[in-house]
């Protein structure tokens, strides 16, 4: 689907971009048992569900795509970072005490073909759509052409 098509709760939607902006990952910490976000307390965490919990460590990260048609903020969560990014956990979280070692990866993520599937939100607080990333795949102009030649039967 082309970007400046997409409306706000739509779900499944598969698009193709170039990322011409890529931001700071953002850590925080989350309860092991069902990966809620936790909060800090006089040196403990707490989870709503599990009540005092040693957390686990977990990260988002924003870029912004464009198709030609338009731009959009995509959200990629720790999984979905780890197959944008073509790293582990550790790796990615070692980022978080020196930012500075991340700016190559940054670099080298710019003008990048992807292949997004995920679910269109509005930020509220900005009033702009975003596309909760959860599937990522490096994209393929080949591929692509070739299913957009197909007749439509066959798709």
């Amino acid at each position: 689907k082309k970007i400046e098509a997409l409306k706000d709760g739509e779900e499944g939607i598969e698009l193709m971009g170039t990322v011409i902006q890529v931001f700071d990952p953002r850590f925080f910490n989350t309860c092991p048992e069902c990966g809620k976000k936790v909060t800090e307390s006089e040196g403990a965490f707490n989870c709503d569900e599990h009540k005092t919990v040693t957390p686990t460590q977990s990260y988002v990260l924003n870029a912004i795509l464009d198709d030609g048609t338009g731009t959009i903020r995509a959200v990629f969560w720790r999984n979905q970072t780890n197959h944008l990014l073509g790293k582990e956990d550790a790796e990615v979280i070692g980022y978080k005490n020196d930012l500075s070692k991340f700016e190559d990866v940054k670099t080298d993520l710019l003008v990048e073909q992807f292949k997004l599937v995920g679910r269109v939100k509005m930020n509220e607080m900005f009033n702009r759509l975003e596309l909760n990333v959860q599937l990522v795949e490096k994209a393929s102009p080949q591929e692509e052409i070739v299913k957009m030649e197909k007749p439509s039967s066959t798709l």
